[in-house]
C-alpha cells in the first residue's frame, strides 16, 4: 500500500503540468523604435527578477549597442536619441509549419518570455505555429486587446509611434496599422528588411492582422535567446 502511494505521488510530481491556451488575435508592427524591454524603465522596474540580460538595441545603422549602453540609450523615436529596433528581429520560417520571431504584448512582466501561437481555422495560416519572444510592451489599444500578440514584421505598420522609421530609414511604409497591403509593396522596403516583409505573404499567406490565434507559454528556443541576448 505504501509503495503504491509513493508511486502515485511520484507520477503526479513528474507528470507535465497542463497549460491552458489563451485565445486572441495576431497583428503586425514594425515601428523601428527601441523596444521597451531593452530600456531601463521597463527592464528594471518590472522584470528585474525574471530577466537575464535584455533585448539587444541597435543604433541607426543596425549595429547592436552594448548591454549597458542599450539599456540607457535614448530612443530615436520622439526623443532624438540613437536607439532603434534591430533588423535581426524580423520573422524567419523554420519549416512550412513553424516560424520564429519576436513580439509585443501588454503584460509588463512578460519581457524575454516566449510563447507558441497557433493560427485558428478560418485563417490562411490555419494550423501553422510560430514561437515568439516578447521584447516590447504595449500595442495600439484602439485595435488590439490585452490577449493579442503583435508580431514584429518589417512593413507591418508603425502604429501610434510614427516617426521611428522616418528617422532610421527616411520613410515608413503602408498603413499606420497593418503596414503594407500586398507582397509587391515589400519591394519598397530597404533590402535588409525585405525578407521579413515577404515572410508575411510567402509563409503566413496573407495579412496576418486580426487573425484568430491560440497561444501558450513555452521554454524559449535557444535560437531566439541567441538573437535577442536575453532570457526569462
Amino acid at each position: 500500500m505504501v509503495s503504491s502511494t509513493f508511486a502515485l505521488l511520484a507520477s503526479l510530481l513528474t507528470a507535465p503540468l497542463a497549460v491552458n491556451a489563451i485565445s486572441g488575435k495576431s497583428y503586425t508592427a514594425w515601428d523601428c523604435c527601441k523596444p521597451a524591454c531593452g530600456d531601463n524603465s521597463v527592464a528594471g522596474a518590472y522584470n528585474r527578477l525574471t530577466m537575464i540580460g535584455a533585448p539587444k538595441v541597435c543604433n541607426i545603422n543596425n549595429d547592436p549597442l552594448g548591454l549597458s549602453a542599450g539599456l540607457s540609450a535614448a530612443p530615436g523615436c520622439g526623443q532624438g536619441g540613437n536607439a532603434y529596433l534591430c533588423d535581426i528581429y524580423a520573422p524567419v520560417p523554420v519549416s512550412e509549419q513553424l516560424s520564429y520571431g519576436f513580439a509585443i504584448m501588454r503584460d509588463k512582466t512578460s519581457c524575454c518570455k516566449c510563447f507558441e501561437l497557433t493560427w485558428k481555422s478560418g485563417t490562411p495560416a490555419a494550423g501553422k505555429k510560430m514561437q515568439v519572444q516578447i521584447i516590447n510592451i504595449g500595442g495600439d489599444k484602439t485595435t488590439s486587446s490585452a490577449n493579442d500578440l503583435i508580431i514584429y514584421t518589417p512593413g507591418g505598420g508603425v502604429g501610434p509611434v510614427y516617426d521611428g522609421c522616418r528617422q532610421q530609414y527616411g520613410k515608413s511604409w503602408g498603413r499606420t496599422i497593418g503596414g503594407v497591403s500586398s507582397r509587391d509593396e515589400c519591394a519598397n522596403l530597404p533590402q535588409n528588411l525585405q525578407a521579413g516583409c515577404y515572410w508575411r505573404w510567402n509563409w503566413a499567406r496573407g495579412d496576418v492582422n486580426s487573425w484568430g490565434i491560440d497561444y501558450k507559454a513555452i521554454a524559449c528556443p535557444k535560437r531566439l535567446e541567441d538573437i535577442s541576448g536575453c532570457s526569462a
